[in-house]
């Protein structure tokens, strides 16, 4: 199963979020994010399955949470561990990791690509993309948008 990282992120702080919601509104970034995720498995935290739940195109969806009482049409589990063994017992060829912060620190050890939407401007929040070494990652692909620049990240072969 292949784990992908995917996220917008303030090009100059790594924000990804504010208030329980995103700092920004850009629709056409939020469309790619639903283009990559059509069809796929999602992991993602309660909070983030909240703002974005109910948009998603993933075929399916796995929201960590300690309460499964408040998540409607997911499977629930409580560990990130869980969620990526669920993803591999439903049989996911690809799976997305799609937020929170938590979720992301946890998944960033495991993944196999990082797509990074970095958002142009300066936005102030709450929430933020974890560190992570460059070094680690080699740049694939990237897109330039208006109003944000698209980069898709490989995880670097161990010599």
């Amino acid at each position: 199963m292949e784990l992908i990282v995917i996220a917008a992120v303030g090009c100059g702080n790594r924000v990804i979020g504010r208030d329980g919601g995103l700092p920004w509104n850009i629709p056409d970034e939020y469309q790619q994010f639903l283009e990559h995720i059509r069809g796929h498995t999602v992991i993602m935290g309660r909070i983030s399955w909240e703002i974005f739940g109910e948009d998603l195109t993933s075929a399916r969806h796995i929201v960590l949470t300690r309460n499964p009482r408040k998540v409607r049409n997911a499977i629930t589990v409580p560990s990130f561990e869980q969620a990526l063994e669920r993803a591999e017992a439903i049989g996911s060829r690809r799976t997305f990791v799609a937020g929170g912060a938590s979720v992301y620190e946890e998944a960033l050890s495991e993944a196999d690509a990082l797509y990074l939407s970095y958002v142009k401007g300066e936005y102030s929040g709450d929430t933020f993309f974890p560190d992570f070494d460059p070094a680690d990652w080699s740049v694939e692909w990237t897109r330039e948008h208006p109003a944000f620049e698209f980069v898709a990240y490989g995880r670097r072969a161990v010599a």
